[in-house]
């Protein structure tokens, strides 16, 4: 009986300390992992469900007990760096497709950067439809000399977008695990969702905001981050139909605490993001440079074959208000001094376009953001701002501007004919005061007839300008080209003005006016 007593006292201490024992992981990311995070949590308290996948070129001769031991020592430098903000699964060894942590990738085709490189997110949401993860990070490794490169790519399951390819070198298998955790935090994007807008700007909460990482230089945003925002349609039942990245437009943290953050909105569009949407997610994904420069391609917009050879790109910190204010400034200067205006000095770059119509600008970490002032002559025909080192390429579509630099052309041909029209003109009234001073009035008459005789020159130049401009703007309008239609407006307007001014019908009146007063006193003169 003592025995059976004493055994029962030491399976109740056993049970207790079980009970009382310390968890492996944190209490919240086990209770997360248990309830698959709760929906109704605030952004900024859900961890990012995070997947890492790690395949092996055959020729790193990693064998089995060694991928395994990386898979465990990446892990526990992540929980002891990152914390509860990424939520991982303990390594198992087993290949559960549908659910957090790190394993072993079997399925990519290719296990080296060429083959990271050629995959395409349709692969990913086609294998994983379920998506459970907010990240997964793809990681290649593979032999480079003595050593071993290390490539790896981030799959954001929001955006539904591949970051650009990642490299890093090792030559010691021991660091392996080292190497591969500070491609992740290279590779690592955080997510921010867009709560309130005011103007120009925004208030965001950033997804595991209020999970402090134990080291503070990783998973984590700083001042002066910027992001890419983007709309995620929803349908009725709360499912994904589309995803809409909003070109031209980037927020920068300004100030921020541990739940929210304030950011300034650069934009090339206006109003883009302000407004209600029913069923509309909008959230913002991390972007910073990753290449030393981006190749930037001007393509036509539409079905146009023209290729942008030849035009001007200039590059500004200043937006187009700014630059505005400084270009009304520079002209007030000019009329008052009576000299002509000064070159800007708010270019800090210009570039012509090569033959396909592409420039390659160098991203600058002292100014990663700037304006792109792009002109076709002297009209400006996009402006927009980028962050140079964020793409290998992008591309930039503009108008058709064939039709305003035809306009131009034909123009360019009538202001000629204009000057032509206009000095001969002068001379006829010359010659008429030339007779008028040498009291040859017979010929003053017949020459002032020969004027009055003649078709109208200001209405013959007004209806050849009326057939250029109708035919322009029609054109423009079956391109639904507004921007052209404008300036083919402005063009001809200042052309009519010209016309108005020096082929006035009043230059005749005032010829004839002036030869009555000679005639009269020519006539005094002969009496006395």
């Amino acid at each position: 009986m003592s025995q059976f007593t004493g055994l029962k006292f030491y399976c109740c201490i056993l049970i207790l300390g079980i009970i009382s024992a310390p968890a492996t992981r944190p209490l919240y990311a086990q209770a997360v992992a248990e309830t698959n995070v709760d929906l109704d949590l605030h952004i900024s308290l859900k961890p990012y469900r995070t997947r890492i996948e790690i395949a092996c070129d055959p020729e790193t001769r990693l064998d089995d007990f060694e991928r395994q031991r990386l898979q465990r020592q990446l892990h526990q430098i992540i929980d002891r760096s990152v914390g509860e903000k990424w939520l991982l699964n303990e390594p198992d060894g087993l290949q559960a497709e549908t659910s957090t942590g790190i394993f072993e990738n079997r399925w990519l085709p290719l296990c080296t950067s060429t083959g990271l490189l050629r995959l395409q997110p349709e692969q990913i949401l086609e294998r994983y439809p379920a998506q459970p993860f907010e990240k997964l990070f793809l990681i290649v490794i593979e032999p480079a000399g003595i050593g071993y490169r290390i490539s790896g790519r981030e799959f954001d399951y929001y955006s539904q977008r591949l970051s650009p390819l990642a490299e890093k070198v090792t030559y010691e298998t021991r660091f392996l695990a080292e190497t591969v955790f500070h491609l992740l935090s290279d590779l690592f994007s955080s997510i921010v969702s867009i709560e309130t807008v005011d103007g120009e700007q925004v208030t965001v909460s950033e997804q595991a905001g209020q999970f402090p990482t134990p080291d503070p230089d990783v998973a984590t945003v700083e001042i002066n981050s910027f992001f890419l925002p983007f709309f995620r349609y929803l349908n009725r039942d709360r499912e994904v139909k589309n995803i809409q990245m909003i070109p031209w437009t980037y927020l920068e943290i300004e100030k921020m605490d541990r739940k929210h953050a304030t950011c300034s909105v650069t934009s090339g569009l206006r109003g883009i993001l302000s407004g209600s949407r029913r069923r509309v997610e909008t959230l913002a994904l991390h972007v910073q440079p990753r290449y030393q420069a981006t190749e930037l391609s001007l393509v036509p917009r539409g079905t146009s074959t023209q290729t942008y050879a030849g035009m001007k790109v200039q590059l500004s910190p200043l937006n187009p208000q700014e630059v505005r204010q400084l270009q009304i400034a520079a002209k007030k200067e000019s009329e008052e001094t009576k000299k002509p205006p000064k070159e800007p000095d708010y270019l800090t770059g210009e570039f012509l376009t090569n033959r396909s119509g592409t420039i390659e600008i160098d991203a600058d970490p002292q100014q990663p953001l700037i304006w792109l002032y792009i002109r076709s002559g002297k009209a400006l025909v996009a402006n927009v701002p980028y962050l140079p080192g964020i793409d290998s390429r992008i591309s930039i579509q503009i108008p058709d501007d064939r039709i305003r630099l035809g306009v131009e052309g034909e123009l360019a041909v009538l202001n000629g004919e204009l000057i032509e029209s206009v000095a001969e003109l002068s001379m006829k009234m010359s010659r008429i005061r030339k007779w008028a001073k040498s009291n040859e009035w017979d010929k003053v008459d017949a020459g002032i007839r020969g004027l009055e005789s003649e078709l109208s020159p200001r209405r013959i130049f007004l209806d050849k300008l009326n057939v250029i401009r109708v035919s322009a703007v029609e054109a423009a309008q079956a391109q639904n080209n507004r921007a052209a239609q404008a300036r083919i407006a402005s063009l001809c307007r200042e052309t009519g003005n010209r016309i108005d001014r020096f082929l006035s019908p009043t230059g005749i009146i005032d010829l004839k006016a002036e030869i009555q007063d000679l005639k009269q006193l020519s006539g005094k003169n002969s009496k006395r």
